[in-house]
């Protein structure tokens, strides 16, 4: 492959390989979520609560996802599938099933959340006003989750600096993080039309589409997306290639010097670095 393939090429030329790992991750994701839903119908709690109680343990198989996609759209390495992806996912499972449990909590509780106040918002201009605010929170804990899952396969961090760091993020490259937002709403929207949409057994298939589809696409697009930035602020992906870093003014290195931190990476003056105060 040349170096000057972009991801766009790679995923199509790359797509059966690519689609491997999303079926192996969809038929995860969709058994676990079959069974939530199943729980849910069972005992009369037909909700986003007790249904997307699936996410939790499909999140244990996100890193295999995740780290085929980062080989394959950033750093242009076609490793197998199968190895890669188990191997992903039994180095970082425990790191994981924290992140899952996480997801699980700003999915259920935003989608609670906002059509509880969305559908108040019509009758109040109280609710209305909260309703925008909770809509922007939940955009940009959405954000956050683009980065949690690539940095936590990527880089060695506590958990602590990777929830604040992927969170210091959404700040950073801000139009590139407005691109990778549109751009998952936008498959998120079809996702949701699809099911709205279809009935029947049409509805199963719908529903076994969008668990084969949507991750892959999301996670490609999105990693495609912020990866440059990510690598900029944080470090390269592939280790011994040079990555450009923040250059800084001497007040910023000051302030940076003066932080009492033990945090492995500092945000100063709109760009995250490595804490100087802290021994390699």
């Amino acid at each position: 492959m040349k170096k000057k393939a972009n991801a766009f090429t790679v995923f199509f030329t790359q797509l059966p390989r690519l689609m491997l790992a999303a079926l192996i991750f969809g038929v995860i994701l969709a058994g676990f979520c079959s069974i939530s839903i199943l729980a849910g119908r069972l005992t009369g709690m037909r909700n986003i609560i007790v249904s997307g109680l699936g996410i939790i343990p499909s999140a244990v198989f996100l890193p295999g996802l995740v780290m085929v996609v980062r080989k394959y759209a950033v750093e242009k390495k076609f490793v197998p599938v199968v190895k890669t992806f188990f191997e992903a996912v039994r180095d970082n499972y425990k790191q994981f099933i924290v992140h899952g449990v996480v997801m699980y909590a700003i999915a259920s509780c935003s989608a609670f959340a906002i059509i509880y106040y969305g559908t108040a918002a019509m009758s109040s201009a109280v609710y209305s006003a909260v309703f925008t605010i909770y809509l922007l929170f939940s955009l940009v804990l959405l954000v956050m989750l683009f980065y949690l899952p690539v940095m936590s396969v990527t880089y060695e961090l506590r958990l602590r600096d990777l929830y604040k760091n992927s969170l210091l993020l959404v700040f950073g490259t801000v139009l590139k993080n407005l691109a990778a937002l549109i751009y998952t709403l936008v498959i998120g929207a079809g996702a949701v039309l699809l099911i709205i949409y279809t009935e029947g057994v049409w509805r199963y298939v719908a529903f076994g589409a969008i668990c084969l589809l949507c991750p892959l696409l999301i996670s490609y697009g999105v990693i495609s997306i912020i990866a440059k930035g990510l690598q900029e602020n944080v470090g390269s992906f592939t280790g011994p290639e040079p990555v450009e870093r923040p250059i800084l003014s001497d007040e910023e290195q000051s302030a940076a010097e003066a932080m009492n931190t033990e945090d492995d990476y500092v945000f100063v003056g709109g760009k995250m670095i490595k804490n100087p105060n802290k021994k390699a």
